[in-house]
């Protein structure tokens, strides 16, 4: 009897082990994106858009077949561009003279950990074929950060926002008697996380699928306080799950 229980408690976990297998849903994706800044002080200004991509792991677990939580691992690339007004450039603390055209382009790479709620139809006519949509926030960790400089009177490519080379090193101030300028970018860089598209199922638990994402920055990205802006990506996602 005792031997009877046991095999049907054992029987039970590895059900209960391949119900709750079938839940999950791992995957990869590689998404190209076009990333922008949105200024909100008067002193900058955006300076266009880029195309930039990421790329990443998904899991997903389902409650039901139409309704999952989901998180993913992507490394993320997105470049910031930004004019600056009225400012004296200075390089190896010597001036180099007053500039009205500065412009900074920021080339960063987060590793950024989205939470998202997903949602499925059903097989759009019985087939293979549906419609998913997302929504959720997304923290980004920075892990890299370079700049390029672009001036009628500095000119300097691919340098380290935080630790420049001592050939790099140049300084933006108001004037002669004031300090210079804070240039790094800051280090999280949290977001509001929306998104839509298809999915095929190709055969037993894989599916391919492609969509829309788009990813609006919430918090100022740069460290110094006197300048203040967000950065926003929408990437075009393509994507396997096994």
């Amino acid at each position: 009897m005792v031997i009877a229980l046991a095999i049907m408690s054992v029987s039970n976990g590895f059900s209960q082990i391949i119900s709750d297998e079938n839940k999950y849903e791992f995957g990869l994706r590689i998404a190209p994106n076009i990333s922008w800044v949105t200024p909100d002080s008067k002193s900058i200004d955006a300076n266009g858009i880029s195309l930039d991509w990421n790329y990443g792991f998904t899991v997903s677990r389902y409650i039901n077949e139409r309704y999952a939580f989901g998180t993913e691992i992507n490394v993320v690339n997105v470049t910031s561009k930004i004019k600056y007004d009225r400012v004296y450039l200075y390089k190896s603390d010597v001036v180099q003279g007053y500039s009205d055209d500065l412009s900074m382009t920021y080339n960063l790479r987060y590793l950024q950990i989205p939470i998202l709620f997903k949602m499925r139809t059903n097989p759009i006519n019985g087939g293979k074929l549906r419609v998913f949509g997302e929504f959720g926030m997304g923290l980004g960790l920075l892990i890299r950060s370079k700049i390029d400089v672009s001036s009628s009177v500095v000119q300097v490519d691919n340098i380290d926002a935080k630790n420049p080379d001592a050939a790099d090193k140049f300084d933006i101030r108001a004037d002669s008697t004031s300090a210079a300028y804070d240039k790094s970018v800051s280090f999280f860089n949290p977001s509001f996380i929306i998104g839509g598209g298809i999915q095929y199922d190709l055969f037993s638990n894989t599916k391919v699928y492609t969509g829309l994402r788009y990813n609006g920055g919430l918090v100022d990205m740069l460290s110094e306080d006197k300048w203040t802006a967000t950065n926003s990506f929408t990437s075009l996602s393509f994507g396997i799950i096994f």
